[in-house]
């Protein structure tokens, strides 16, 4: 039998001011990171650090309590959303809420089925995986994700003058509103990316990949502020990200991550993003046959 353990795990808020919008966990046959997507507007639920807090933290709970009852990805993504749907329909009674205002969260799984390891995934989140035969997947389920989003950051940068300023490219008015139409289409029929959030219908989107692998076989998985290392900085390749935090562990990586960050590039000329420091999570697992593991005993 296949089993998945985690073997480290590390998450980092991005700025002290603001709480951690990320959020990880996993179980026997799976583990996950979750990227809440910081919001544009006033919070909808009082009660929370943010809104995007809350769903990243009340997602994680839910796909581990499913994950141990063996339910399908897409029926707790479904779970998730008509919950969501629900709570901000009763808080906001009879007033509308702006969709760009809506929370919403990425997520990326990998998971050990009946059939065979698959991933599967809403949003930019990162999953880097290696075989004991050297073979070694990349996958987000927003493909070209990484690439997209640094093009409009540096058209942000340019507009804004850097991030000295503003620290996060989001309060700025113009870069804003573009950001609130942009997040407006997000869990429609006319935008082109789903979410963890207010649709149900976000399940019948979720991208899923079988990953054959000749066991055993470790990775990551990562919230794009953790990924910038490989798909913005450029600081390693997925098969030396994960041998670094094998040999290392995850810790000097989020150092290494921050010294880039706030001390090589504070003001985004160099590495273009949207904020000096993103929420940075990542999950180092390892997915093993049952005779691996009673050979470690």
């Amino acid at each position: 039998m296949t089993h998945l353990r985690i073997l480290d795990s590390i998450t980092d808020r991005g700025d002290p001011r603001r709480p951690n919008e990320d959020a990880s966990g996993g179980a026997a046959n799976c583990a996950f990171v979750i990227d809440g997507a910081t919001g544009l507007g006033e919070n909808i639920i009082d009660e929370a650090e943010s809104d995007a807090a809350w769903l990243a933290k009340f997602a994680a709970v839910t796909f581990e309590e499913d994950a141990l009852a063996g339910c399908a990805v897409a029926k707790s993504v479904r779970k998730i959303n008509e919950r969501v749907s629900r709570i901000i329909g009763d808080l906001a009674g009879s007033m509308p809420v702006d969709p760009w205002n809506l929370p919403c969260a990425g997520f990326q799984m990998i998971r050990v089925e009946k059939d065979g390891i698959v991933s599967h995934g809403l949003g930019d989140c990162r999953l880097f995986l290696q075989d004991a035969a050297g073979a070694t997947h990349a996958l987000s389920a927003i493909e070209g994700g990484a690439a997209a989003e640094n093009e409009e950051a540096k058209r942000a940068v340019a507009h804004a003058g850097g991030l000295t300023k503003f620290r996060s490219l989001s309060t700025e008015p113009e870069i804003r509103a573009e950001l609130r139409r942009r997040r407006a289409l997000y869990n429609t029929d006319g935008g082109s990316v789903w979410t963890l959030g207010a649709n149900p219908e976000a399940a019948s989107h979720i991208v899923s990949q079988p990953l054959p692998a000749t066991l055993p076989a470790r990775g990551l998985l990562c919230t794009d502020g953790f990924a910038a290392l490989v798909d913005l900085y450029g600081r390693y390749d997925a098969a030396s990200l994960i041998e670094r935090a094998r040999t290392d562990g995850l810790v000097p990586l989020l150092a290494e991550l921050r010294a880039i960050e706030q001390r090589e590039d504070p003001d985004g000329q160099t590495y273009p993003r949207f904020k000096v420091s993103d929420d940075a999570t990542a999950v180092l697992f390892e997915i093993v046959e049952d005779r691996a593991v009673s050979g470690r005993r």
